[in-house]
């Protein structure tokens, strides 16, 4: 995968983490399973826009910064 997803990865684990939330809660909450989550974390694949919004609705945090790691104003 691409440095873009692995940057997006780590964003999302510090999202996750700082929620506390393990990445099981996080898979069960958006509907796929932790390996799935765990891949997105790892940069080894890529969540589609759908699953994004469900991510960024559910960790409480800006897509724009789970993608770029910019907040908006």
């Amino acid at each position: 995968m691409t440095m873009q997803a692995k940057l997006f990865g780590r964003r999302l684990m510090r999202a996750r983490k700082n929620r506390q939330f393990t990445q099981l809660q996080l898979a069960e909450r958006i509907g796929t399973s932790a390996t799935t989550v765990s891949r997105y974390e790892n940069g080894l694949s890529f969540p589609s826009r759908r699953r994004l919004n469900e991510i960024a609705h559910f960790l409480e945090v800006d897509i724009e910064w789970l993608l770029t790691g910019i907040k908006e104003d």
